[in-house]
């Protein structure tokens, strides 16, 4: 993460952000990644609806088109990543991300196909690293550019 964030750490980058989210009060904050292989702009689009009701403030990053990595896909991804809030524990946000995945398509056997509608990915929680080995991948960090600028 610090690719993108330089000598800042997430502490600086929620501290810039908290203009653009309200309702800050109790609030658990989160770096997410989007991602879609399949008919992305729909999938992200509908997705970034559904976040928003679990969210209690979300400033989305624009969204990036980026080669596929480590997967059995060889097409394009569209990615787009956000700075997000909520009052859910990092459990059931986790499960929320599963039910979104899944009402967009998502299923083992496409992901081993390479298929995938919708990827849902929770990168920090606070200010615990979630998932350090995503954070160095070449499209999160392109997602991310945006978001903490």
């Amino acid at each position: 993460i610090r690719d993108v964030l330089g000598s800042r750490g997430l502490g600086d980058v929620y501290k810039r952000q908290d203009q653009n989210i309200t309702n800050m009060n109790q609030h658990h904050r989160c770096l997410i990644c989007l991602g879609s292989n399949h008919n992305g702009v729909a999938h992200l689009k509908s997705a970034e609806q559904e976040l928003e009701k679990i969210s209690s403030g979300i400033h989305w990053g624009n969204a990036v088109e980026t080669a596929a990595e480590d997967t059995a896909s060889s097409g394009s991804y569209l990615n787009r990543a956000a700075l997000m809030n909520t009052t859910l524990s990092k459990e059931k946000l986790i499960e929320e991300f599963k039910k979104i995945e899944s009402r967009h398509g998502r299923t083992a056997t496409g992901k081993q196909q390479g298929i995938v509608p919708l990827d849902i990915d929770l990168l920090t929680y606070d200010d615990e690293i979630v998932k350090p080995a995503d954070l160095k991948k070449s499209y999160v960090q392109q997602a991310l550019q945006s978001v903490v600028q």
